[in-house]
């Protein structure tokens, strides 16, 4: 019996350090990232039909629910269409989507909502797919979208579809890429069937080291550009123009894309959605730090997509000025602030933008009511946390100098004081630059940062504690040769936050990274 409680400790014991690894790895962003794509043989992967996900990060709070038609749509949405009704099909990317705002706040609700109320009888339908590329928003509306018999079809774009055009694969999917030295038929006749990827390993699905293990044994998800800077290969557009970079085939989706609606006797339409650097002075000035290359320009990929779509024949609304202006100069926040979508402000002045394009008379014509001013908070309305935070920071030095100054008197009550305040003062700088660089770095980097800080101060705690360690493992071990299983995960609890403490009390260094931890 005793040899089976032994086992059972050792059991309890790898599941303990594994659950610990999970936690950890979560609380610094490793969680595996969800998502309601499964795999299509023509176009890569489609949304998954009757299906609800929840997008959880600290700055949204997400709900996305499809239909039986794979649409983040109701269910009423149907093929058919009322003769008297006029139809707008969007599609796009994970900005048409809105994987990061509320159905109602999503580019097509917005557009539908603005557009009604100036007397217009539409219905604005959601075809955006997260992760497309152009090549494949044409593809789905020659295969799906024309079932939906559109007046108009509004192909969103952005940055990185130029990149993404010019591969045959995007992370784990295999995806269809049109050949730019075809004509936009024959393109679009000669994609063939996909392989099947198959389904990810059960543990890299489900847990964060899991999926931690199969991107580094795996190698890199996301190419990166050859350089002294590790930058994403998709970032190449803002430095430079090559059409090794996915161009020739950019331009090649665009005229199919004029082919395709024209077929199906639809009016195309297309927005380009600048980047967060074209609008916000920080978001440029932080961007251009991190590429460093005198040849950045965040306008270049902007102008190149513009500059393709009107060369194909197509009608585009250009929305940066109109988003310059309702930014106030980075003042009104019209992306989140570390996701790089835009938010539900900024969607509504893209909204406006292509509610105005199609009042243009080759389009839908002037509505019949003027659409009433649009409604965008102030700055005012966003205060800022700092007041309340500094109440919290005072009132926490107040208690724990109290505290510090009772249980050390000798140390006199302004050096009390001062210790406290310059320990919080640390935690505070500690968690503003992690904040800093992760608000400033793409998220990959970011983790990897955050990742080596605190695998670095774990480190000199070992260090710090290395002549304690064979006290603390003959303890552990005598509670495994005991078989007191069930003592284990309350004991390793103990040891791991008595030992942090104690580091914390011997190093003034180590202190605050490790109070920062708790």
């Amino acid at each position: 019996m005793n040899r089976i409680n032994q086992i059972l400790a050792v059991l309890v014991s790898l599941l303990f350090v594994f659950l610990v690894l999970e936690g950890g790895l979560r609380l610094l962003g490793f969680t595996p990232r969800r998502t309601m794509n499964q795999f299509d043989q023509k176009l890569g992967w489609t949304k998954t039909p009757s299906t609800s996900l929840r997008r959880h990060t600290g700055e949204f709070d997400v709900t996305l629910r499809t239909n039986s038609r794979g649409l983040r749509e109701d269910e009423s949405v149907g093929y058919d269409k009322a003769k008297d009704v006029t139809r707008i099909l969007m599609v796009g990317d994970s900005f048409t989507l809105g994987y990061t705002v509320e159905r109602p706040d999503t580019l097509s609700q917005l557009l539908a909502a603005r557009m009604r109320t100036e007397g217009r009888n539409v219905e604005v339908i959601n075809g955006g797919t997260e992760g497309y590329s152009t090549d494949q928003e044409v593809l789905w509306l020659m295969s799906e979208g024309v079932k939906y018999r559109p007046d108009v079809v509004v192909l969103q774009m952005y940055e990185n579809d130029i990149y993404w055009n010019g591969r045959d694969r995007y992370l784990r999917y295999p995806k269809p890429m049109l050949k730019g030295e075809l004509p936009p038929r024959a393109a679009l006749e000669g994609v063939g069937v996909l392989p099947d990827p198959g389904q990810e390993p059960w543990l890299e699905r489900n847990s964060a080291l899991g999926n931690l293990l199969g991107g580094v044994l795996g190698g890199p998800t996301v190419p990166m550009l050859d350089g002294p800077r590790p930058l994403p290969a998709e970032w190449a557009v803002r430095i430079r123009d090559d059409d090794a970079d996915g161009w020739k085939e950019t331009r090649a989706a665009l005229k199919a894309f004029k082919v395709v609606a024209e077929d199906m006797n639809a009016k195309p339409l297309v927005v380009v959605i600048p980047d967060k650097a074209q609008v916000d002075p920080a978001a440029r000035a932080a961007m251009a730090n991190l590429i460093a290359d005198p040849a950045y320009d965040p306008d270049r990929p902007y102008r190149g997509m513009v500059d393709a779509a009107k060369a194909a024949g197509l009608t585009v609304i250009e929305p940066k000025a109109a988003m310059v202006a309702a930014g106030e100069n980075g003042q009104r926040q019209l992306y989140f602030e570390r996701d790089w979508h835009t938010n539900a402000v900024g969607n509504r002045v893209l909204a406006k933008e292509i509610d105005a394009a199609l009042a243009a008379p080759e389009f839908l014509g002037p509505p019949p009511h003027a659409a009433p001013p649009l409604a965008l908070p102030s700055s005012a309305e966003h205060p800022s946390n700092l007041p309340r935070n500094l109440a919290i920071a005072v009132a926490i030095w107040l208690i724990l100098g109290t505290l510090y100054a009772r249980r050390f008197p000798n140390e006199g009550a302004a050096r009390s004081y001062a210790s406290v305040g310059a320990l919080i003062c640390a935690v505070v700088l500690i968690i503003a630059g992690m904040g800093l660089l992760t608000s400033i770095l793409p998220v990959w980097i970011a983790r990897w940062v955050s990742s080596l800080v605190i695998l670095g101060v774990l480190g000199a705690a070992v260090w710090y504690l290395r002549a304690r360690i064979p006290v603390m493992g003959e303890l552990f071990g005598t509670f495994v040769r005991r078989g007191q299983w069930y003592m284990l995960p309350v004991l390793v609890g103990l040891l791991s936050l008595g030992g942090l403490l104690v580091v914390a009390a011997s190093s003034p260094w180590l202190a605050p990274f490790i109070y920062t931890l708790f």
